[in-house]
This record gives C-alpha cells, structure tokens and sequence, in this order.
C-alpha cells in the first residue's frame, strides 16, 4: 500500500468516528505519523482526500468487476454473483464510507464531492442494468429498468440495516438470495407492462456523453483516437453494432474500463 492510500485508510476512519467537519488535517497528519506539512504534499485539503476515498474505493472496485468479466471460465449469472458478492464484501469491509457518507449527508461536503457519489451510484445502477441483460437474455430488455430499481433497493436496504442495527449479519448469503428474488421477479414480470422504459435518443445521447466523458480521462493517445472513432460510429444513423463491439471489447482492459459497464448499457449491448 502507497503512503498515499494509507493516508486514504486513516482519514476515511477519522472521518467515521468523529464526522468530516470535526476531523481536523492535524489529526489526519498524526494518525498517518506525519508532520502536517507533509501532509499536504499529499493532500491539499480535506474536501480532496474526501473525493480520492470514494474515487480510490470505486476504481478497485470496478477493477475487480473487470477481472471476473474477463474470465471465460464463468457464465453469465456465475460472474453476476461473484461481483455482487464482492460488492457486498467491499460494504463489510468499508463500512466506514458509508458511514461517513450517510453521516454527513445532510449537510454535503462539497458540490464536487456530491457529484463522484451520483456518478458513481450511475455508473453501479448502469452495471446492473447490463449484467441482468447478460444474465436473464433479451426477454428483460423490455423490464430492466424496473428490475434494476428492484435490486439498488434491495441492495442498499439489507445493506443499511446491517450497518445500523449494529448486529451479526449473513453477508456472504446476500448475494445468492437476491439473485433468487431476481429470478422470481424476471418470471413475474412477463404478464405486467413495465413501468420504466428506455428511451433510444436519450440513451444515445448518455453514450456519446460518456465517450467525451472517457475521452478526457484516457490520457493515452491511442485510446482518445479509438473512442473519437466510435463516437463517429455511434453518431451514424445506422450504427454498425459489430464495429461498436470491438471497440467496446477493447475498451475493456484500457485504462478507462470501469466506463464499459455504463457505456455498454447505453448502447444496449
């Protein structure tokens, strides 16, 4: 672990215990047994240790979720189980950023800090929207959305009841019971209209967001000509689906990857 994440580690612990506007850079400094002015060679305020907790916690997230993709080995459902056991894994051993999420919620941080947590709760909702459509086939299509809302609201409600009523919890066999109430709901769904429904402009429009999006992040020159090509691609008016495929399979071990899951969602692959 780098001085920097171990920094990350500390504060995000402080920040649990004793809230964000009480932690102070001193404590933070302390704690990580460095003087203050160290400190900020590191970090140049709290609000920017804030953004890198959750930015740090996201990507090795999304790094996970692109290994398991990446195994040939799993099915469809194995590599949906595996990662929503991991996020789940991820909640139990970090319980303090939810904490100090939902402690100072009222009052947000900062404008900055607001707007990673709704892309980051975007970029997981994307996720699952993609991993049902790989998992249950093309007959969800028509009920994702609603599926989707079903499971963040399962999710995040074991999830806060384990966090608050402080008591012994079965993580491990969340993951399993909640792909069980999927396949119920999926079944169940085919005799009702769905109440969610994609819209094909916008969700051309989020693709071609997420491309700018991906393009000002890649800092690689290969990847920024590769996403300007498929932005060219996807803007046509008959996008060619196996052309967007390769380039989105490539995009999948880029430097930009934990993107793909929203961006493929988008483009309905």
């Amino acid at each position: 672990m780098s001085r920097k994440e171990q920094i990350i580690e500390v504060a995000m612990k402080l920040f649990a215990e004793k809230g964000y506007h009480a932690t102070t850079m001193q404590e933070i400094a302390e704690h990580s047994q460095l003087a203050k002015g160290s400190l900020y060679n590191y970090f140049k305020s709290k609000e920017e240790i804030v953004l890198s907790i959750f930015q740090y916690h996201y990507d090795q997230l999304f790094q996970q979720f692109a290994r398991i993709a990446s195994d040939r080995s799993l099915t469809a459902r194995e590599k949906f189980l595996k990662q929503l056991s991991l996020q789940i894994e991820a909640f139990e051993q970090h319980k303090e950023i939810v904490q100090m999420h939902m402690g100072d919620h009222a009052q947000k941080v900062s404008e900055d800090v607001h707007a990673l947590v709704l892309r980051i709760r975007s970029h997981l909702f994307d996720w699952y929207v993609q991993s049902l459509i790989d998992v249950y086939g093309e007959r969800i299509r028509p009920y994702v959305l609603d599926c989707a809302v079903m499971l963040n609201g399962m999710l995040k409600e074991y999830l806060f009841f384990a966090l608050f009523e402080q008591k012994t919890f079965p993580f491990q066999r969340l993951a399993p019971f909640l792909i069980g109430r999927l396949d119920t709901l999926v079944d169940s769904l085919q005799h009702d209209m769905p109440l969610l429904s994609h819209d094909a402009q916008a969700e051309k429009t989020r693709a071609l967001a997420l491309i700018e999006e991906m393009i000002e992040e890649a800092n690689d020159h290969d990847i920024v000509e590769l996403l300007k090509q498929l932005k060219t691609e996807v803007e046509r008016d008959e996008p060619r689906k196996a052309i967007i495929d390769a380039f989105v399979l490539y995009l999948q071990q880029s430097n930009v990857r934990e993107f793909v899951p929203a961006l493929r969602a988008a483009l309905a692959l």
